[in-house]
């Protein structure tokens, strides 16, 4: 999470409470959200409150480590895409003409692990029907 974000939540303690290092283990009720139960990671501890909403920020951290390295990452392990890929390779020039084309031809990255993103999902489903069109041209040439 963003330090500037997690300043503002900070700022309104007696409506927002940020429990850093944790991870929700239960959510409970029956039509409605009731109590959740998380635990901390840092020391094991379990709490069950009740909590009449929950906010979850996804997607900070990249999981591309999968990737092993087989398209170009910035410093934080987001994918490049378009033209923050192309490299010195000229078989990554094609990412000049395709805003979600990754350095390897025919790969190409949308949502919370593009770098460069802005890490919602609205802008995500959108990058993925964009990002259609370019996948049937790659196909059309294999």
């Amino acid at each position: 999470m963003s330090e500037y974000l997690v300043s503002r939540i900070e700022a309104v303690p007696e409506r927002i409470t940020l429990h850093r290092t944790t991870e929700i283990t239960a959510l409970h009720g029956d039509r409605h959200l009731e109590q959740v139960t998380w635990t901390n990671r840092a020391t094991g501890e379990e709490q069950t409150r009740r909590v009449a909403g929950i906010f979850l920020m996804l997607g900070a951290a990249p999981n591309t480590e999968w990737l092993n390295r087989a398209v170009a990452l910035d410093d934080k392990g987001f994918v490049r895409t378009g033209t923050s890929a192309v490299s010195d390779d000229p078989a990554s020039s094609h990412a000049l003409s395709q805003p979600l084309a990754t350095s390897c031809a025919g790969i190409f990255a949308v949502g919370d692990v593009r770098s460069g993103s802005i890490k919602r999902v609205a802008s995500a489903v959108g990058e993925g029907s964009i990002v259609v069109a370019s996948v049937h041209q790659a196909l059309a040439v294999l």
